[in-house]
């Protein structure tokens, strides 16, 4: 599927969470629950993002939790909507986040991916 504006990032809010939740569930064989997802919108180290149809802002196109602590950043979650995939977005998404943590002057990035998850392991590869 294709859309004709670029795609935009802005922090997750609870209204987001529906749509995230229908995502992972599709996107993983461990898919994070309801409350996981909820917790990350209230840390204060935790960065929950999600890129969405800029037209409308309302479609979730893919989402990416990571942490910023001291001078760490580890991303825990990076997931794109089925029908969005092979497009670029998580690519954009992950690149923020190491934007992210190049500016709070970390030193260290942790990347957690799943055996076998050929795919973020590639996306991931491509970046270096």
């Amino acid at each position: 599927m294709y859309l004709a504006n670029k795609p935009s990032l802005r922090k997750a809010t609870a209204d987001d969470i529906a749509q995230i939740l229908e995502i992972e569930s599709k996107a993983t064989p461990a898919p994070w629950t309801q409350d996981g997802f909820s917790k990350e919108l209230s840390k204060p180290y935790s960065h929950f993002l999600v890129l969405t149809d800029d037209e409308t802002d309302s479609m979730v196109l893919g989402y990416i939790v990571f942490w910023i602590l001291k001078d760490e950043c580890e991303i825990f979650n990076l997931a794109v909507h089925l029908e969005y995939r092979g497009l670029g977005y998580a690519k954009i998404m992950l690149r923020k986040a190491l934007d992210m943590a190049l500016h709070a002057n970390v030193k260290n990035i942790v990347l957690d991916v799943r055996k076998g998850n050929d795919a973020a392991i590639s996306l991931y590869q491509s970046l270096e």
